[in-house]
């Protein structure tokens, strides 16, 4: 039997390395990706069970594995118009090899999300027994390994474990998404060249500021090249036109809300 959840996940701080890091003058700064991204919520639902990671060079962990076909929503809690606060932290690598022109003080700086927080959708089999325990350990709020937001010192927790009734959503009429979703490309096409008509609907007079915020996140791995597979997704609180289709979208019925799940 499927069921719908939601968690609340929250961290103090958090660190969702990006794989680009900028150099120059002695220094180095890792970036974080803004929003919680698929591959790492299995990974902190790997923990959360106990499924071992990574352990061999080329291979992928236990978890992803397990988890991958895993069908997840994510919406941002808190945000300024989906932007969380960062800030940098510094500190210096002094083993020898870190830095022959520096003497062995290479300095390390990165880019840190301050109080992050989403709201995590889940499809879950019940059926399926690690599906099984992991929704029983998330009612339970307990946990194999500690969960932590990308670096083992920014551990979190989550609370407001929900089920929800919900079904298909059936584009009857114009709606808003209330989480992230996936397949923005189209969206920004349209936008930029207004093919088919515009995406949106705009409020002449809207009762909070209107926003559209766009960001490249991963949805899985290349699993020949051992990378990060990106797509463009977007986070808004516009109306989008009932016209414009949307794969994974899902109704919640208690809510009045419509979800994406992918």
């Amino acid at each position: 039997m499927e069921k719908l959840i939601s968690i609340d996940l929250k961290a103090p701080l958090g660190f969702l390395k990006k794989p680009d890091i900028n150099e120059g003058g002695g220094k180095q700064l890792y970036l974080t990706f803004n929003l919680l991204h698929k591959p790492a919520l299995l990974g902190i639902l790997g923990a959360i069970v106990g499924l071992p990671g990574y352990r061999k060079l080329n291979e992928l962990p236990e978890y992803y594995r397990k988890l991958k076909d895993l069908p997840v929503g994510i919406q941002p809690l808190n945000s300024s118009k989906g932007n969380f606060t960062k800030t940098i932290v510094q500190y210096k690598n002094g083993v020898g090899y870190a830095s022959f022109e520096q003497g062995g003080n290479l300095i390390i700086a990165e880019q840190v999300l301050i109080q992050p927080s989403f709201r995590c959708y889940l499809k879950l089999d019940t059926e399926n027994p690690l599906h099984a325990q992991l929704d029983a350990y998330l009612q339970q709020t307990q946990a194999e390994y500690l969960p932590y937001l990308g670096k083992n010192e920014f551990s979190l927790w989550w609370n407001a474990y929900r089920e929800h009734t919900y079904e298909p959503f059936r584009y009857g009429r114009n709606y808003k998404v209330a989480t992230i979703f996936r397949k923005a490309e189209q969206l920004v096409k349209e936008m930029r060249d207004r093919s088919g008509g515009a995406p949106f609907l705009f409020d002449t007079s809207p009762s909070e500021p209107e926003f559209l915020y766009f960001e490249e996140l991963p949805v899985g791995f290349n699993e020949d090249l051992m990378q990060y597979q990106r797509e463009m997704f977007a986070y808004t609180n516009f109306t989008l036109r009932k016209e414009k289709r949307l794969e994974g979208l899902y109704y919640l019925k208690e809510d009045d809300a419509i979800i994406q799940l992918f």
